[in-house]
């Protein structure tokens, strides 16, 4: 009797434990599982028209970035400027497919080690032309580990980064794949459209060099051959000028600058099917520092020191003389 008795009694133990490891699952990890955010933000991108970048302390001011007649400019300070093509849109997409790997932590006192308080995070906002904030985004520090790359061969690996972000408003704070600090807090310039000359090489047809004293010459282009005055130009350096002329940014912003004096070298490029191209070249401040503009992008000027793009544009004529004739 006492031994059925025992049996009974460990039957209805057993069953509590099975019933309360039952409730486990259907009341507590759900609601842990609804802790972790699908997507960190959500938004309609179409309805921004400001994005306003704080960096981190001590890497500059604030960087806004706002739409002009349908064409999205970057502003700071008193600087502003046209951005890199597909910046913001590359913003957009990082921040709208970022998920959530884990919770790393759920209240306050985490912020600092996270590198997520308002002194040490970079912070991103979104907002509508009404001036609401569609999305307010606080980005901390990163790790990462290495992991084998088994489409690399010969046991290559990859370094994979781990991000720490949190809603400006909210203290949870998520990990998410990725490094957004290198991301996002990048100086100014480097969101700034850095275009100084663009154009199909094909399509040229005549390129002249304003050079002081009597060192001017014309490229012309005849048929297939290029000539200079009544010499043949080299093809390869002829195909490698054309190459750099197709595409080509600028290096160093010289925001501000006002010409003092007429340029000392001037580039003007024409051709078919192309409106007239037009570099000039002025002295800087020092003997190895040059300040040069593109017709193509007239309010902005960039510096270049011999070996820049002063170097890669302004040749001397001997550079184009075909090997071995004079």
């Amino acid at each position: 009797m006492s031994k059925r008795f025992n049996n009974k009694r460990l039957l209805y133990i057993l069953s509590g434990l099975v019933i309360i490891l039952l409730l486990t699952f259907v009341i507590k990890v759900p609601k842990e599982k609804a802790t972790l955010k699908g997507k960190i933000l959500e938004f309609d991108t179409t309805e921004v028209s400001k994005i306003i970048l704080y960096p981190r302390t001590g890497t500059g001011d604030a960087i806004e970035f706002s739409k002009n007649r349908g064409k999205w400019i970057v502003q700071q300070g008193t600087i502003i400027s046209a951005t890199q093509q597909g910046v913001v849109q590359e913003i957009f997409s990082e921040i709208t497919t970022m998920k959530p790997q884990r919770l790393a932590a759920t209240n306050k006192s985490k912020w600092k080690e996270f590198e997520l308080t308002d002194s040490l995070a970079t912070r991103i906002k979104f907002i509508d032309k009404k001036g609401k904030a569609l999305a307010d985004l606080m980005i901390g520090k990163f790790s990462y580990k290495q992991v084998n790359n088994p489409y690399g061969g010969n046991g290559r690996q990859n370094i994979q980064g781990t991000s720490f972000v949190r809603l400006s408003k909210e203290k949870e704070i998520y990990a998410v794949e990725g490094f957004l600090a290198f991301s996002f807090n990048r100086k100014f310039d480097e969101w700034r459209d850095k275009s100084f000359l663009q154009s199909n090489k094909n399509d040229i047809t005549k390129i002249s060099f304003t050079y002081p004293a009597d060192s001017s010459y014309t490229l012309i282009k005849k048929d297939s051959l290029w000539i200079t005055g009544s010499k043949m130009a080299d093809s390869l350096n002829i195909a490698q000028f054309l190459t750099t002329l197709s595409r080509l940014n600028g290096e160093i912003f010289k925001d501000n600058y006002k010409p003092f004096s007429s340029p000392s070298h001037q580039l003007l490029i024409e051709g078919n099917n192309l409106l007239n191209i037009s570099v000039k070249c002025y002295k800087g401040d020092s003997d190895d520092e040059f300040i040069l503009n593109s017709s193509m992008n007239p309010d902005v000027y960039f510096a270049s020191n011999k070996d820049g793009i002063y170097s890669q544009l302004l040749k001397g004529e001997s550079y184009f003389l075909k090997k071995g004739k004079k």
